[in-house]
């Protein structure tokens, strides 16, 4: 056999204690209040016989729209449970009503369980509500602070949603009759998309109009899908159960017709994100192909520039071969100046030399060739000498 702390002890009993009671009502009288600085309510519920510890936390507690005080005879939705530091037995209280709607409560049992027999309950009959809603049709009280708190969530999450109202009494021995006749007339609507009924908490009393079994068939037989946001989130009346959709608050109804529209202005703003996140990307890589491009890309002007420098360079060059092949040309053109002067006869006859010419103009250059008394011309340097030969000088070996 394990042994148990006395920590582990108390956990265990309060474990089986919770599955062992589910929710139960508990009626009795209330005794010992406090009302902690939290907002928890702290009390015992007695009767002539017996007491019983109980807690409601301030989430619960702040929903009644009265104060108990000690002595009322109440009624109590209870879980049974164990506070595990003392190992105190007590009730957790999730909701209160006064003891005189204890028959109003046996009623709603009454009601619920006949029309769960009928079926009407099933969420198989019901209705699933359309994607995209344009136009509401609201059944509500014009001086109701669930009107106000559904056209300001509405107004800032799905501004295009119209609203289009049907008031109608909420409370009160006429108000089932006129919910009825404003439900038909919203459902004849054919602008309509989806029919919202709503009011604000209260006591059971105060909600009874819902619970009517004649607003509960109107619901189910609606063409419209029909949401129901009744009370605070504890409350649950007959025509919450029946409904297509049962919202905890008449804000909560709001926000699940606006929810398509979240739901889009999310998806849109996720797509914003991720295409931005694109577009940067996408305009990063340009800028670093522009970068590249610029690195390979020289400007006209420096192209410009680099022409002009190789056309200085080709002109400096041409210049040069130029010049060199002028150097070699005159150089060529005073040798051959040089070689044509040694070549001169000119030349030869300033330096004494004489050109003997017959009357042909011949050189005569043998004087065997020549007759005696001939005549000749001799050419100086300077001037012309006609002559006649006297006497011929022949050399040696000429015989």
């Amino acid at each position: 056999m394990s042994v148990l702390t006395v920590a582990e002890l108390n956990r265990a009993v309060a474990a089986n204690l919770e599955r062992s009671f589910p929710l139960m009502r508990v009626r009795g009288e209330i005794a010992q209040l406090t009302r902690a600085a939290s907002g928890h309510w702290y009390f015992s519920l007695r009767d002539a016989a017996a007491s019983v510890r109980a807690v409601m936390f301030k989430g619960k507690s702040a929903v009644l729209d009265w104060q108990p005080k000690e002595g009322d005879q109440v009624e109590v939705a209870a879980v049974v449970t164990l506070y595990e530091p003392r190992g105190d037995f007590q009730l957790r209280v999730e909701s209160m009503v006064r003891s005189g709607q204890g028959a109003l409560f046996e009623a709603f049992l009454a009601r619920k369980e006949k029309l769960a027999k009928a079926g009407l309950l099933d969420d198989a009959r019901k209705r699933p509500l359309p994607e995209s809603m344009a136009c509401v049709g609201l059944v509500t009280s014009l001086g109701a602070a669930a009107l106000r708190d559904i056209v300001v969530t509405l107004t800032q999450s799905a501004p295009r949603i119209r609203l289009r109202l049907y008031p109608s009494l909420v409370q009160g021995q006429d108000a089932p009759a006129m919910l009825i006749s404003q439900l038909a007339r919203a459902d004849q609507d054919p602008d309509v998309d989806v029919i919202l009924l709503a009011r604000g908490g209260g006591s059971l009393e105060d909600l009874w109009a819902f619970n009517d079994e004649g607003l509960a068939m109107a619901i189910v037989q609606c063409r419209h899908p029909v949401i129901v946001g009744v009370g605070h989130e504890t409350d649950v009346t007959i025509a919450d159960l029946v409904a297509d959709y049962r919202a905890a608050t008449p804000t909560a109804a709001a926000q699940r017709i606006a929810a398509p529209d979240i739901a889009a202005r999310q998806r849109l703003a996720e797509f914003s994100r991720a295409n931005a996140v694109m577009m940067r990307r996408r305009w990063e890589a340009a800028q670093q192909r522009l970068d590249l491009s610029v690195q390979r890309l020289r400007s006209p002007s420096e192209r410009l520039r680099e022409r002009v420098q190789r056309v200085a360079a080709l002109g400096l060059a041409m210049r040069a071969a130029m010049s060199a092949r002028a150097a070699n040309a005159r150089a060529i053109a005073q040798r051959q100046a040089a070689q044509l002067t040694a070549l001169d006869p000119t030349a030869i006859l300033r330096r004494g030399y004489a050109m003997v010419l017959d009357e042909t103009a011949s050189v005569v250059t043998d004087a065997g060739r020549v007759a005696d008394d001939q005549a000749l011309k001799v050419q100086l340097s300077k001037g012309l000498l006609e002559v006649r030969v006297q006497k011929r000088h022949l050399p040696d070996d000429a015989g």
